[in-house]
């Protein structure tokens, strides 16, 4: 099984892998200083994933599952070991922030690969 499956679709196993659990809280003080919180939702999930190196295709087809001008979502049904459950969870989550730098060009110009290629999975 892969790591993370997004859409049905297993994942190239990460370089780096990173869970993070959060809680939502309205929180604030009272008129004696004294700390108020109302938990609004417990144990929502985020996943950092990075990969050493990408050939193009790779990356594109990663970024291609969260786009829907190339039949992704925003929003995907994500499957991912979860570090609370020890075990794997399946979650909606969308994507954050996506980053790669061109690792250098073939002769014909065309880029040979990504390196230090991220994204962040984080639960709707």
């Amino acid at each position: 099984m892969a790591l993370v499956n997004v859409a049905g679709t297993a994942l190239k196993e990460p370089s780096k892998y990173n869970g993070s659990t959060s809680d939502i809280v309205d929180n604030g003080r009272n008129v004696q200083g004294v700390g108020v919180f109302d938990v609004i939702r417990t144990d929502v999930a985020k996943v950092e994933m990075e990969w050493n190196y990408c050939t193009c295709a790779e990356w594109s087809g990663i970024l291609k599952l969260f786009n829907p001008q190339y039949g992704g979502a925003f929003i995907n049904s994500v499957t991912f070991f979860d570090q609370c459950k020890n075990g794997y969870e399946t979650r909606q989550m969308y994507v954050s922030d996506r980053e790669a730098g061109l690792v250098s060009l073939n002769a014909d110009g065309s880029p040979k690969g990504w390196q230090n290629c991220s994204l962040s999975l984080i639960e709707v």
